[in-house]
């Protein structure tokens, strides 16, 4: 995607790509996405930097399919673009920064635009639960980019427009210049980049009319009343004055005591930068370190994609296994490593050795039980432990660990893959001084790039050291690397038909690269795992996880309306956790796409009982779509069935019933035009069935 065309409706000479972003932003939104952040957490950093909110919401919005959440665009543009996406960008805008010369007078003026803009979103942030305004978010742009336009003419004219006596936040008398020097004033080119975005919102508004006469003002949307208020912010940032508090008591009828309190709070908020914007020599330092810290940050992508193309030319599991461990000690002084994977069905981390590694490595059988010893406290933490501490009390595990790895001691970093624990890798070394490098951000990253490629032969990594391979692990490793490049190069043709008959093409060819990847993973999950269910499941707790497992993705896209109706007093079951939780997800993923924007989703759970199973768990998802058509319902649970348009079928429901089926459960769907479509799911849960799984 590029973020680099002329703004539409502006003068091409008016581009998002020239203006800078804030360096420390920058470096956080980085390292954030290389540590695989929260969506909230990279939101909170995006919105600290006018330019760079305005570059991820101008990316996201050129995407014509997707529109922006009017309430939350910068969290909806943030879960349109993905990390992969987000991290490009943040990369561009650093190299920008990098190789961008200020003069002295340049940059003390471009701190103060960045200093000036997050007291707006910072006062506007502030101002909105104040007020008892819901959009916080959407309040809190219409404050942090109240200088977008004033960023822009500096952006191309630099040191002409600041020749105009420009200042850092916005004048009426400074538009009346800039419309004299540049035939166009801030405001008026804040107004026409923000009503490119499309937003369903005053946002544009309140940045156009910022210097309206008050009597319109206050008789407008709160949106227009709060950004306003937040401008009287951006002129006086470090006192109250008198013209403050007669405006928040104009528009918001605020006593003096509540106008002070809003103003104490908020400006404890951004006092630190406040200081810094004020010291040229500080801020200079300042501005030299985080463009170095930019420097290795990109550095360190680079070496994250030489090891993610040394991992994928490994053509079966041992060769993954002797890479995965080579880069760990190329990038750490361990004097050697083990890597583990969690087997959930049996409790416990198994030993992976590579070439030359001792026979014992593949014996291990690491408890994963809390207590067992400082890979299960890494595993129940999801933080690195070591023995390097007068606490720590080794296991025998632990000492077997320090064997095995030739070190005076032993760290552990736990495996993490798309949230879920995958394993832990174990280092030796010599001494405490050796936890610097396991510590360090780049072992991380490589650690996240080692996880994906493992994550992808776990079954055949089972399988090879148990009999040198299967058929089945031979065709998903081989078919693997085909469907991630066709998915990558999905990504890159749905920019390229942007606007066109064909634009929803490659979400289809995306849709149906996960069906068969959900397929095989399936099968190889069926292959190797025990037929034994897990004790004392508690359903509730595994039905909010799935609810989690979608809560960012499609149920937030299309603003899903989803209800629980659970019944309390289930109590724990035994059964198998894994089958029911992935049951859960493929329902109500598939009942989310099934439905309208905004549309319902209820999920439901009883005690039922059926003569041939005795006592069951009946769960319920239904949603309000348009149902699916009779002669597709009846042939609804075999393999090639799919309702196209209608939903209900990309996750392949074939699969569904053979997990039902592996569980001794039953499913049946109910569906019509008038009312949805509803599946429900029969868990046995008897003594019976429990003696026989047991």
């Amino acid at each position: 995607m590029s973020e680099v065309n002329a703004l539409d409706g502006i003068t091409a000479e008016y581009e998002i790509a020239d203006l800078l972003c804030t360096p420390q932003v920058l470096v956080d939104l980085i390292e954030a996405c290389l540590k695989q952040s929260s969506l909230h957490s990279l939101v909170d950093i995006i919105m600290q930097d006018a330019a760079l909110t305005a570059r991820v919401l101008h990316a996201a919005s050129r995407d014509h399919n997707c529109r922006l959440s009017a309430t939350e665009p910068v969290t909806s543009a943030v879960q349109q673009l993905g990390q992969p996406l987000l991290t490009g960008l943040a990369l561009h805008a650093a190299r920008q920064l990098v190789c961008h010369d200020l003069s002295r007078e340049e940059l003390a003026f471009q701190y103060q635009l960045w200093f000036r803009s997050r007291v707006g979103g910072t006062a506007a942030r502030c101002l909105a639960p104040s007020v008892n305004y819901p959009y916080v978010e959407e309040a809190q742009l219409g404050g942090l980019l109240n200088n977008l336009g004033i960023q822009l003419l500096f952006a191309r004219h630099r040191s002409h427009y600041l020749a105009t006596g420009a200042t850092a936040w916005s004048e009426v008398a400074q538009s009346v210049k800039e419309d004299s020097s540049f035939k166009i004033d801030h405001l008026s080119l804040a107004d026409q980049l923000v009503g490119s975005w499309g937003l369903d919102s005053f946002l544009a508004d309140a940045l156009r009319f910022l210097h309206a006469d008050i009597e319109h003002v206050e008789r407008s949307s709160p949106m227009l009343k709060i950004a306003r208020l937040a401008q009287q912010f951006c002129q006086q940032p470090e006192q109250i004055t008198p013209e403050f508090e007669t405006l928040a008591a104009r528009l918001f009828s605020f006593s003096h005591s509540e106008a002070s309190y809003l103003f104490d709070w908020t400006h404890g908020l951004y006092a630190g930068f406040s200081a810094l914007a004020q010291d040229l020599k500080a801020l200079t330092a300042d501005f030299e370190r985080a463009r170095q810290r930019l420097t290795e940050l990109t550095f360190l992508l680079a070496d994250q994609e030489a090891a993610r193309a040394r991992l994928a030319v490994c053509a079966d599991p041992q060769s993954l296994t002797d890479v995965a461990r080579r880069l760990y000690l190329e990038n750490s002084t361990a004097l050697d490593v083990v890597l583990l994977v969690l087997d959930h069905g049996q409790s416990q981390f198994n030993g992976i050795p590579a070439t030359g590694q001792s026979r014992m490595v593949s014996e291990l059988k690491v408890p994963a039980a809390a207590g067992s010893g400082l890979v299960a406290e890494a595993l129940s933490s999801g933080e690195l432990k070591h023995s390097f501490t007068d606490a720590a009390t080794l296991t025998v595990t632990d000492q077997l660990l320090v064997r095995l790895t030739r070190g005076q001691g032993i760290a552990c970093l736990p495996l993490v893959s798309d949230g879920e624990l995958f394993g832990a890798v174990v280092f030796g070394l010599a001494g405490r001084q050796g936890l610097a490098a396991v510590e360090s951000l780049w072992l991380k990253m490589l650690s996240q790039v080692v996880v994906k490629a493992l994550t992808l032969t776990q079954k055949g990594l089972t399988v090879a050291m148990a009999d040198g391979g299967s058929l089945l692990w031979r065709v998903s490793h081989e078919i693997s690397n085909p469907l991630t490049i066709i998915t990558n190069y999905a990504e890159v043709l749905k920019q390229a038909l942007q606007g066109s008959a064909n634009a929803e093409l490659p979400e289809t060819i995306k849709k149906e690269v996960r069906r068969v990847a959900d397929v095989v993973n399936y099968y190889l999950h069926k292959q190797d795992d025990p037929d034994i269910p897990e004790q004392n499941v508690d359903l509730g707790k595994l039905i909010k996880d799935a609810v989690d497992a979608l809560s960012d993705g499609v149920l937030k896209a299309k603003n899903i309306q989803l209800r629980q109706r659970l019944q309390k007093d289930l109590g724990p079951v035994a059964i198998n956790a894994m089958l029911v939780k992935q049951i859960l997800i493929n329902l109500i993923r598939n009942a989310a796409e099934a439905v309208a924007e905004g549309g319902q989703v209820e999920i439901r759970s009883r005690s039922s009982y059926i003569a041939q199973k005795g006592l069951c768990a009946e769960l319920i998802v239904s949603d309000n779509g348009p149902g699916i058509a009779p002669q597709v319902l009846q042939r609804l649970f075999q393999p090639v069935t799919s309702t196209k348009g209608a939903g209900h079928g990309g996750v392949g429901l074939n699969i569904v019933k053979s997990m039902v089926d592996d569980l001794g459960g039953q499913i049946s769907c109910h569906s019509s035009q008038d009312h949805g479509t509803s599946f429900h799911l029969l868990i046995p849960l008897g003594t019976e069935q429990h003696n026989k799984k047991a």
